[in-house]
């Protein structure tokens, strides 16, 4: 059974029906606290009218509102379909305002699982699979216009992971990377003259190691 499922697998009785209105995980109906981002649980998110089915298993989706967008949830398997803006806020929260170290969840190995391609709730095209941060171990289907489908659990692992700095590190990553692709590429161009004509920096070791061998020259003249 997934952790944080809405239902028994076995007797589909209902196990969490209460939303936390900060990520959207669905908990217990006595907890006091979300088991997602530990937010004090009160007022839900609003119900508002979705015309969207599961990817996964067609089931109608359920649609909450989130202010800057709508997150679509299955009721059925856990899986939540969160558009763009709304995930932005999401993620923005969590990086910016919940300030607590933490570390990195564990890791899971993406090859590990099976590779199936989903279509997107909303237009019904298929979606890019992709690991969220680069090293996160999540894969999420994104549709690039609307928005991010998300199985049972793994919302609340991305803001785990977005939370502990692993946006952050992944932003440093890329950035590291696009300075060794210019000093790469800055040197293929500065090598692709002739070879009568070297990069300044080799001009000036030629002409120093020039100028030392003219002065052992002259001494050995000397002699």
């Amino acid at each position: 059974m997934v952790a944080g499922a809405p239902r028994c697998d076995f007797c589909h009785a209902p196990l969490a029906s209460v939303h936390c209105a900060a990520c959207f995980t669905l908990n217990p109906a006595d907890a006091a606290h979300c088991a997602g981002c530990g937010e004090k649980l009160g007022l839900e998110p609003l119900d508002v009218v979705v015309e969207l089915e599961c990817p996964t298993c067609n089931a109608r989706l359920r649609g909450f509102g989130g202010g800057s967008g709508t997150l679509a949830e299955c009721g059925a398997c856990g899986g939540q379909f969160v558009e763009h803006a709304l995930l932005a806020d999401l993620l923005e929260r969590r990086e910016h305002f919940r300030t607590v170290p933490r570390a990195l969840p564990a890791r899971r190995n993406p090859a590990e699982e099976p590779v199936r391609y989903l279509a997107c709730p909303a237009c019904r095209t298929r979606m890019n699979r992709n690991n969220f941060g680069g090293t996160s171990g999540i894969v999420v289907d994104t549709c690039p216009h609307h928005g991010v489908w998300f199985d049972a659990g793994e919302l609340p692992r991305i803001l785990e992971f977005v939370q502990a700095g692993g946006l952050e590190r992944a932003r440093e990553r890329e950035r590291v990377a696009r300075l060794e692709g210019a000093r790469t590429e800055h040197v293929a161009v500065s090598w692709s003259g002739s070879p009568a004509d070297p990069p300044a920096d080799w001009r000036s070791l030629a002409e120093d190691a020039r100028e030392l061998f003219e002065f052992v020259l002259e001494k050995l003249g000397r002699r």
